[in-house]
């Protein structure tokens, strides 16, 4: 907008001066003063020129940066869906290993119970087995 506004300003300018040469000075001075406006026009179409290759280019880059960020964001929500979905994945395998341990828990509680069984009735089996040899060494010393 602002190359437009200047652009504008220096046709305006460049119409007026030479209207002005025209009607005060002579063919030489206003073919001077033509020359000299077209050179500043030209520069300023030039200075146009490269505004608007500027805008272009950011312009070019903006759409990029909102390409990635589109892209970035896509990323983003995809990665979010796969955090959830792993820490689901761990909650069901942290209950599952709590079940398991449970159940070695009760394994292991059972264990200890069948060994306190076998321990008493070995224990039962000794005594039994003494006072089988003591009524055996009664009854042999009766019989004699």
């Amino acid at each position: 907008e602002q190359a437009q506004a200047a652009a504008q300003f220096l046709v305006v300018a460049f119409a007026r001066t030479v209207w002005h040469c025209a009607s005060n000075a002579s063919a030489t001075a206003q073919a001077e003063v033509v020359a000299e406006l077209q050179q500043r026009l030209d520069a300023q179409t030039e200075k146009c020129l490269e505004l608007h290759r500027q805008l272009a280019e950011q312009e070019t880059k903006g759409a990029v940066m909102m390409e990635r960020h589109t892209t970035l964001q896509r990323f983003y929500a995809h990665n979010s869906g796969l955090v959830e979905e792993y820490a689901r994945a761990l909650a069901a395998k942290k209950r599952r290993l709590e079940e398991v341990d449970d159940k070695l828990l009760a394994a292991i509680d059972d264990r200890d119970a069948k060994i306190e069984v076998i321990a008493s009735l070995k224990y039962n089996e000794e005594q039994y087995q003494e006072e089988i040899d003591d009524l055996r060494a009664e009854l042999g010393a009766q019989a004699e």
